[in-house]
């Protein structure tokens, strides 16, 4: 009995001791679970720059692909924010259609050119035409492509 209330006497005049080795030990497990948190929040940093990267080569090849078929084409008109390409005996219509810019083949189908679109403008220019596109990330890009033709006015 009595070296049980010794051990408690002692208990009782280190308390200062153990309440300082239990905060080390929280301390520990919070720097740990902290370590653990920070490789998802970098993933999630980086996932979210990646997109933008992502959006950037999507409109590089969008353009790329619009300038090889402006250079196949007969005829290249812009009316109602559209642009319109005679190619090969079809027409072929650039369009926002909701979020995207969507290519259509003879007023069928449905191919999306580039999507992530919040606004597009389509302008006859000398020789050419420009097109003008506001990303979901804000971001305005824009290109004016040369033609050899001339460019149509009115589009039936």
């Amino acid at each position: 009995m009595r070296c049980i209330n010794r051990m408690k006497k002692r208990m009782l005049l280190n308390a200062k001791g153990y309440i300082l080795l239990e905060m080390l030990l929280c301390f520990f497990i919070f720097t740990i679970i902290l370590s653990l948190l920070i490789v998802p929040l970098q993933l999630m940093l980086d996932r979210q720059f990646s997109e933008k990267e992502l959006q950037d080569m999507e409109w590089e090849v969008f353009i790329l692909e619009l300038k090889k078929e402006t250079k196949k084409a007969q005829y290249i008109g812009v009316a109602n924010n559209k642009l319109f390409l005679y190619v090969d005996g079809r027409m072929v219509t650039y369009e926002r259609y909701e979020s995207s810019v969507r290519r259509r083949v003879d007023s069928t189908g449905h191919e999306v050119a580039l999507q992530g679109v919040n606004n597009v403008k389509f302008t006859s220019n000398k020789n050419g035409f420009s097109i003008e596109v506001i990303n979901r990330f804000g971001m305005e890009k824009s290109t004016s492509v040369k033609s050899y033709l001339h460019l149509g006015s009115d589009v039936n």
